[in-house]
Formats: structure tokens, sequence, C-alpha cells
């Protein structure tokens, strides 16, 4: 077993939560029952929020500490970015916070958590391929 293949099995899990989401983006739809996408974000920031916790306990300090430079750069990088785009997730998890809040305003739902999921597929790709892939071979 890779040192990664829990946090990459997080990450599966994370697309697939925001996969079933993006399923639910019709504004039609949305604006008669907002409850189906907002039980599926909460279960997506749930999974997230454990993902990050661990990465933040246990890889980056782990991977920053290495005695090889490139490997606790990428982690201080990796985990800089992270900061931001968490801060930017929860902002707009905030934004949708009930129901009826998707339900009033379906066009803007849509358009924000297309942009999320954009970010968090592209987070993803990356750490997959850079990060993890630094922290399997330290």
């Amino acid at each position: 077993m890779s040192r990664t293949e829990k946090f990459r099995q997080q990450h599966n899990e994370i697309l697939a939560l925001a996969t079933e989401l993006q399923a639910m983006l019709n504004e039609g739809a949305l604006a008669k029952d907002g409850l189906p996408a907002r039980s599926c974000l909460a279960k997506l920031m749930g999974k997230l929020s454990l993902h990050l916790s661990s990465e933040d306990k246990v890889l980056y300090p782990e991977l920053e500490a290495h005695k090889d430079a490139n490997v606790a750069g990428v982690a201080r990088r990796f985990s800089a970015e992270m900061k931001k785009t968490t801060a930017e997730i929860s902002a707009y998890n905030s934004r949708w916070p009930t129901p009826t809040s998707i339900k009033t305003n379906p066009q803007s739902f849509v358009k924000e958590t297309k942009e999320v999921i954009k970010v968090l597929a592209d987070r993803i790709k990356r750490e997959n391929q850079e990060l993890y892939a630094v922290a399997d071979r330290a």
C-alpha cells in the first residue's frame, strides 16, 4: 500500500459526490426543491473536511519536515495554496446553508457550484499527479 493510497481513495469519494452534485445542477429542478442538492453538498463538505484535516495533520507536516528540500518545498506550496482554496470553498458552502437558499436562487447556485467543482477537480488532479507522487517517492 502506498503512503497516499488512503488520500487517493478520499479523492475518489470526493469526486463521486461532486459528480452527483453536478448532475443536480438544473435550475428548474432546484427552484422546486433544493433539498437533494443541499444534502449532497453537505456530504461533499463532510468528506472534504475529513480529507483536509487528514492532510493537515499527517501528510503536510511529514512532507514539510522532509530532508529533501524539493519534497519540503512542494508540500509547503500545496499547503499554502490549499489554505486559500479551503477558505473559498468554506465561503461558498456558507452562502448555501439551506435547501431554501438554493431554491430561491438556483441560477447563482448552479454557477457557483460549477466553479467550485472545477476548482476541486483541478486540485485533486494536481495533488494526485504532483504532491502524492512526491510523497510516494519520499
